[in-house]
């Protein structure tokens, strides 16, 4: 919900809403460019992007709705050498496979084994490692609660941030404490709109063999 929020108010700065209605009283108008003034002064006063953490693992779920694709995934993250280990069960449609990639942007190699059918496939990867981070040149679109925070302890402050990168859009969110990654959101013309979520985020990663690749893929 707050990234939805916040992806409306995205769209409404880039220009995707009229910016003049010539029907506006000039009374409404004034009220409307105090507001936005307002906001202005609200937004200027945005925190700074935090530093996330380099070294953990989570349980994740990532969903495309255009291409009916849901996972659910547990992953060992390292963006220091830029290294990803994600065990995940996909469901794209009908179909359910289970799979264990690693993905190694370090040398440029990525390692899917099929765990239903046994099978691993070797590719070179191309694409650019994403880190799940708050870039320098983010928007920060303010603070909201996971829960409620009118009680102590039944809700999370986050931050919410957004913007435009060499891949593509992005909105995401991540705890006011720690800078953990809560919620990923990103759009790409060659790939779409996914979105990501992480839970049980722990810092380290507890077994630094999950980085080498499988035996079946040797």
């Amino acid at each position: 919900m707050y990234l939805a929020r916040s992806c409306q108010f995205f769209q409404r700065c880039a220009g995707q809403l009229p910016l003049r209605d010539d029907n506006i009283p000039l009374a409404n108008m004034k009220v409307l460019l105090f507001l936005v003034a307002a906001s202005a002064v609200v937004y200027g006063q945005a925190p700074q992007p935090c530093i996330a953490p380099k070294l953990w693992e989570a349980r994740m779920s990532r969903i495309d709705p255009s291409k009916r694709f849901f996972e659910r995934a547990r992953v060992s993250y390292d963006a220091i050498n830029q290294r990803m280990r994600i065990i995940e069960e996909v469901n794209i449609k009908e179909q359910r496979d289970f799979f264990d990639v690693l993905y190694l942007h370090n040398v440029g190699k990525e390692y899917r084994f099929n765990m239903k059918t046994k099978e691993c496939a070797v590719k070179e990867l191309t694409d650019a490692f994403r880190p799940f981070e708050v870039p320098d040149n983010a928007t920060s679109f303010g603070e909201s609660y996971i829960g409620t925070g009118a009680f102590p302890g039944d809700g999370v402050l986050i931050t919410l941030w957004g913007g435009e990168g060499k891949e593509g859009r992005y909105m995401a969110a991540f705890t006011n404490n720690g800078c953990v990654p809560v919620e990923d959101g990103f759009c790409s013309e060659r790939i779409g709109c996914v979105h990501t979520s992480f839970y049980d985020v722990v810092a380290g990663v507890s077994d630094p063999n999950v980085f080498i690749p499988p035996k079946e893929c040797e």
